[in-house]
């Protein structure tokens, strides 16, 4: 019997020391980035309703001016976004479909040129916000390209596959008649996502992507007689393939 008191006792420790990291590692899972709690800190319903509701028209009015002027943009400000993703992308509303199964209650921060985007995945003891940090911009010489670069991609605290995350940005994209190519500049991903793909030619060009400060600008032009010219000025970042 005394021979088999270290044996339970080495097991006793090893199921302690086990447990006491899987609580470590659902803790870190568990925590939320500093960014998503404050986007969804308290406001009056009425403003959160109001504001996601003039959001939807002004994409709507962007599309449609898109559509039939010869210029067009907009801003849409991190607060009118986590609005809007308030009122309509929580865990029962109808515009949570648009995410993958399970995610739902995105919010956003932008600061200096970096978009944190979290989206919280299932609900309860079991939960989790999925974030990304990303940096955005138009890629030079070439129409309609933007670049996307994922700086970063954890659950909680812990750090996160990406290869799932970016295939389901890639089916989302595709969607709305966004072509995206997917390539590694140093240790990060970057995807390269064609806009107005599925026009035959191309008659609505990106002049303006800016993601800076709180804010997503954008802005361009649309002619119907004949395609636009490759962007020039634009700032390119090091790594296009």
């Amino acid at each position: 019997m005394r021979r088999r008191r270290p044996f339970f006792i080495a097991i006793g420790l090893l199921v302690a020391a086990l447990g006491a990291a899987f609580g470590v590692l659902l803790s870190l899972a568990k925590s939320e980035p500093p960014f998503y709690t404050a986007a969804v800190s308290e406001r009056a319903d009425w403003e959160t309703h109001e504001r996601a509701a003039k959001l939807l028209t002004r994409v709507q009015e962007l599309q449609n001016d898109i559509r039939a002027k010869d210029e067009w943009g907009d801003t849409f400000t991190e607060d009118d976004l986590n609005c809007f993703f308030a009122q309509n992308m929580g865990p029962k509303d109808g515009l949570t479909d648009l995410l993958p199964k399970g995610f739902h209650s995105p919010r956003v921060s932008i600061v200096g040129d970096r978009l944190k985007l979290g989206v919280k995945y299932r609900e309860g003891f079991w939960s989790t916000v999925v974030w990304l940090e990303l940096r955005v911009w138009l890629v030079a010489e070439q129409v309609n390209v933007a670049a996307v670069e994922v700086c970063e991609l954890r659950a909680g605290r812990l750090p996160f596959g990406t290869q799932t995350i970016l295939d389901k940005i890639a089916d989302l994209a595709r969607e709305s008649s966004i072509e995206v190519t997917w390539y590694r500049h140093k240790s990060n991903p970057v995807g390269l996502f064609k806009c107005f793909a599925k026009q035959p030619k191309a008659t609505s060009q990106i002049l303006t992507l800016e993601v800076k400060d709180g804010k997503i600008v954008i802005g361009g032009k649309s002619s119907l007689d004949a395609p636009p010219a490759a962007p020039t000025g634009v700032n390119p970042r090091p790594g296009s393939p």
